[in-house]
C-alpha cells in the first residue's frame, strides 16, 4: 500500500470517530453509563473480528497474543477516560481535547527513542495546546472542568497506544494483533460494567429503548471495528507521528458534527479552538514553516 492511500484510510478513521462522538453522547444522555456503552461497543467489535479472522487467530503465537493484550490495556484506558469525560462535558470539547495526543506524541517519542523533536513539531504542538486551552479553561476562575480533565488523561493513553501500535504493526499480523487488543478490552469492559450496574436495561417493546442498543452496536461495528482496523492498516504504512496527526482529524470532525447535528453550543472560543487545533494538524503535516525559514536564510 502506498503512503497516500494510508493517509486517506487514516483520515477516514478520523471521520468515523468524529461521527461517533455524537452517537456516544446521545446514548450517554439517554441513560446508559459509560461502562455499558463501552461493553456493547467493544463486544460487538470483538465478535466481528473473531468471526472474520478466526483462521489467522487460531494459527497465531504467544508473542502476538501478549503484545495484543499489552496494547489493549492502553486502548482501554484511553477509551475509559475519554468516555467517562464525555459524561461530564459536551461532544465538542471531548473531541477537541482528544487531539491532545498530538502534543503528547513527540514527547513520548523523545522519551523512548531520544530522538530530536523537529522545531515545526514543537510549534504545531504548542498551537494545538493553545486551541485545546481555549475551549477547556474557565478564564474567569482559571479552572478546567472534571470532564475535560478526564478526556485529556484519555488522550495520554491514546498517545501511548498509537506509539506502541506503530512499532508492532510492522512486525506481526495486524489483524490478529487487533483481535487480542479488542478481546482484552472487552474483558476489562465487562468487569467494569458488572461493578457499575450491570447490563443496560432494554425494553424490546419500546423502540426508544432498544434503539439505543442498536445504535451502540452500529457504533461498535463502525467506530470500534472498521475505524480501528483502518488505523492499524494505516499505521502499518506510515510513521507514528504522521498517523497521530491524521487520526486526530476526529477532533475537527467531532465538534463540527456535534454543532451541526447535536446542537452543541457554539461561540468564539470554540471557533478559535477549532481553528488553532486545525492549524496544529496542518503544520504538523506540512513542511511550510521549515521551507519558510529556509527562504528567509537564503535572502
Amino acid at each position: 500500500m502506498n503512503r497516500n492511500l494510508a493517509r486517506i484510510i487514516l483520515t477516514t478513521a478520523g471521520i468515523i470517530w468524529g461521527l461517533g462522538f455524537i452517537g456516544n453522547k446521545y446514548i450517554l444522555d439517554s441513560g446508559w453509563n459509560d461502562s455499558q456503552l463501552l461493553f456493547v461497543r467493544f463486544l460487538t467489535a470483538t465478535i466481528v473480528i473473531f468471526l472474520i479472522y478466526h483462521k489467522r487467530i487460531l494459527n497465531t503465537n504467544i508473542y502476538v497474543i501478549k503484545k495484543g493484550f499489552f496494547l489493549g490495556i492502553f486502548l482501554y484506558l484511553g477509551f475509559l477516560f475519554q468516555t467517562w469525560g464525555l459524561v461530564h462535558t459536551n461532544a465538542s470539547n471531548n473531541a477537541l481535547i482528544t487531539a491532545g495526543y498530538i502534543v503528547l506524541m513527540p514527547i513520548i517519542i523523545y522519551i523512548f527513542e531520544r530522538t530530536t523533536i523537529p522545531k515545526k513539531t514543537v510549534f504545531a504542538g504548542a498551537i494545538t495546546l493553545l486551541g485545546i486551552s481555549l475551549i477547556t479553561v474557565d478564564f474567569n476562575e482559571l479552572t478546567i472542568s472534571f470532564g475535560d480533565s478526564l478526556t485529556f488523561i484519555g488522550a495520554f493513553f491514546y498517545a501511548l497506544h498509537i506509539y506502541f501500535l506503530g512499532k508492532l504493526t510492522k512486525k506481526v499480523d495486524l489483524f490478529v494483533l487487533m483481535s487480542f487488543q479488542l478481546l482484552i478490552f472487552s474483558f476489562f469492559a465487562t468487569i467494569m460494567m458488572i461493578f457499575r450496574g450491570g447490563l443496560p436495561s432494554v425494553d424490546f417493546s419500546s423502540f426508544d429503548s432498544y434503539k439505543l442498543l442498536i445504535l451502540a452496536i452500529i457504533i461498535g461495528f463502525f467506530a470500534s471495528f472498521v475505524a480501528f482496523l483502518f488505523q492499524s492498516i494505516g499505521q502499518k504504512n506510515t510513521n507514528e507521528a504522521e498517523a497521530a496527526i491524521l487520526i486526530s482529524t476526529e477532533s475537527l470532525f467531532g465538534p463540527v458534527f456535534a454543532i451541526l447535528f447535536y446542537k452543541d453550543p457554539f461561540n468564539l472560543l470554540i471557533l478559535f479552538g477549532i481553528i488553532f487545533v486545525s492549524l496544529g494538524i496542518i503544520l504538523s503535516e506540512t513542511n511550510f514553516i521549515q521551507e519558510y525559514f529556509k527562504k528567509k536564510v537564503k535572502k
